[in-house]
């Protein structure tokens, strides 16, 4: 018997998707009300749990996230006329490109793509 459940526990691995690796440095282009923005991204993995930094112009912001499967969700907030805007990027990864959405707050959102440029270490 228990050389069936031993069995049993390894076909299930076997079967089971592999986690999607979404860490490294990120180039993301993301459309706006006013436009294209573009920041770069650093994700930092940690089984399905993403963190790390966006920056931009403005300055640099902490992100946090998650992936399930191939679907990546990530968001931050910034400051924009005085409020806090939360921006949540909401994708699927391929390979090393991320496609998607942006969402800003309640003000809109808009299609997104990202790629990586360098993995982490």
């Amino acid at each position: 018997m228990h050389s069936l459940r031993v069995a049993v526990a390894v076909v299930a691995l076997a079967v089971a998707p592999a986690l999607a690796d979404v860490a490294g440095n990120w180039r993301v282009e993301f459309v706006v009300p006013s436009g294209e923005t573009m920041v770069n991204m650093t994700i930092n993995q940690k089984d399905t749990t993403l963190s790390g930094r966006v920056i931009n112009e403005y300055g640099e912001f902490p992100l946090k996230g998650n992936v399930v499967d191939n679907h990546v969700t990530v968001e931050w907030t910034v400051p924009e006329d005085g409020e806090q805007v939360t921006i949540t990027m909401s994708g699927t990864l391929q390979g090393d490109d991320i496609t998607g959405t942006a969402r800003l707050g309640n003000i809109g959102e808009g299609s997104l793509t990202a790629h990586r440029m360098s993995r982490n270490p």
